[in-house]
Formats: structure tokens, C-alpha cells, sequence
């Protein structure tokens, strides 16, 4: 799977230094291009892969 950094729009080949954060409606991602990420942290957003994501919910007895 092709990851893009959601910054500059650059194709991660290295995921290590990877910052994985929440999607943000102030700053959206960059359009991807077939480039390498010139950035030097990476942006994504979405869930960290591997990392189990909780959604917290209100319930109601």
C-alpha cells in the first residue's frame, strides 16, 4: 500500500519517522504526486497501523 505524506503530498518510502495524527478540517492534506516526501517528519492522518483504535461512547441504562 502507497502511504502519502498528508504535509507535502510525497510518497513515504521509510514509515518509521512517521507522525500519525488525527484528520483536521483547518488543515487538509496536500494532493499526492508520484515524488518522494521531502519532509522531515512525515505527516498522516489517520490511526497509527498496528495500534488498536477505541472509540469512546456514552451509554445509557
Amino acid at each position: 500500500m502507497d502511504i502519502h505524506c498528508h504535509r507535502c503530498g510525497g510518497f513515504i518510502d521509510n514509515p518509521a519517522g512517521t507522525t500519525y495524527r488525527e484528520p483536521s478540517v483547518a488543515a487538509p492534506p496536500a494532493i499526492p504526486h508520484s515524488g518522494l516526501c521531502s519532509c522531515e517528519h512525515s505527516l498522516v492522518y489517520q490511526p497509527k497501523p498496528g495500534v488498536e483504535h477505541r472509540l469512546r461512547s456514552a451509554s445509557r441504562n
